[in-house]
C-alpha cells in the first residue's frame, strides 16, 4: 500500500487533507479516488492507515482508520558532511534518508568547493528527504540544516555526552567503524553517532589535529579513495550495522 506524507497541521480529528504537489501526484498521476485506502505519515513519527472520502479539484480528504507510532533507533546518526557538487548531493540526501540517518549538517571545510546553500536549494532538498521517507516507509523526515564551519561543528558535538564522533580519513589504515563502536559500547552507552565526511580535496592537517584534540575517532573505510557522497553512505551504513 502506498505511503504518503501529510503535513501535521492537515491532520485533525481523525481527518486528513492532502493538497498541493502531493494532491496532484495522488489524484492525477496515481489516480486515487474515493474509498481507496492509503498509508500516510506526519513526519513526526506517526503512521496512519486511511481511507479517501472525497476528491475535488484541489484536495483529497480522508478518514484515519488506525495509527501506529514509529519506534526510533536506539542511536541517532547525524552526518556532518561536505557538500558534493550538483546532483550528487541530491543522491546523498536520498540514500541517507533511506538508511535511517536522522539529520544532515552540511559542513564548510577548508578545502570545500561548495560552501553555501540557497533557501531554494534547502527547500528542494527537504522535498527529496520527504520523498525518500515515503519510498522507504519512514514515519519521520530526515532534517537538513544550514551549512556551518568545521570548527563550529566540532565545538557543537564536543559538548554532547554519550556521543561518538567518527571521522573517516584516508591515512588511517586499521581502525574500522564497527570495531570502534564495539570498543566504545563496552565503556559507556552511546546515544548519538556523528559521522564527519570531508571534501574530495581531503581534510587538512589542522582539521585532523582539531578532531583528535576533541577525542574524535579516526577510522578507515577501506583501501579505495571514495567520493564524498559515497563515503557518507558507506560510513553511515557501517555505523548503523549493529542496530
Amino acid at each position: 500500500m502506498p505511503h504518503f506524507y501529510v503535513n501535521p497541521k492537515d491532520i485533525n480529528n481523525n481527518i486528513f487533507t492532502i493538497s498541493g504537489e502531493q494532491f496532484h501526484y495522488l489524484s492525477n498521476v496515481r489516480r486515487f479516488s474515493v474509498d481507496d485506502e492509503i498509508n500516510v505519515f506526519d513526519g513526526l513519527g506517526n503512521c496512519y492507515k486511511g481511507k479517501i472520502t472525497s476528491v475535488d479539484k484541489k484536495n483529497i480528504v480522508g478518514v484515519i482508520l488506525s495509527s501506529k507510532t514509529f519506534v526510533k533507533p536506539e542511536k541517532e546518526l547525524i552526518l556532518y558532511t561536505a557538500i558534493p557538487k550538483g546532483e550528487r548531493f541530491d543522491w546523498l540526501i536520498e540514500k541517507a534518508s533511506e538508511i535511517g540517518v536522522a539529520k544532515i549538517v552540511p559542513v564548510k571545510y577548508l578545502r570545500s568547493v561548495v560552501t553555501d546553500l540557497s533557501p531554494n536549494k534547502l527547500e528542494r532538498y527537504k522535498k527529496i528527504s520527504i520523498s525518500a521517507s515515503s519510498q522507504s516507509w519512514r514515519a519521520d523526515i530526515m532534517e537538513i540544516e544550514n551549512p556551518i564551519s568545521f570548527s563550529d561543528a566540532v565545538e557543537k558535538v564536543s559538548k554532547n555526552k554519550n556521543t561518538l564522533n567518527i571521522l573517516p580519513y584516508e591515512s588511517e589504515e586499521n581502525n574500522k567503524i564497527i570495531s570502534v563502536l564495539q570498543r566504545t559500547e563496552k565503556e559507556n552507552k552511546i546515544k548519538n553517532i556523528n559521522v564527519f565526511i570531508g571534501p574530495e580535496g581531503g581534510f587538512t592537517d589542522a582539521e585532523i589535529d582539531l578532531a583528535l584534540k576533541n577525542n574524535f575517532k579516526i577510522v578507515t573505510l577501506g583501501k579505495n579513495i571514495l567520493r564524498t557522497e559515497t563515503a557518507a553512505i558507506v560510513a553511515a551504513s557501517f555505523a548503523t550495522a549493529e542496530e
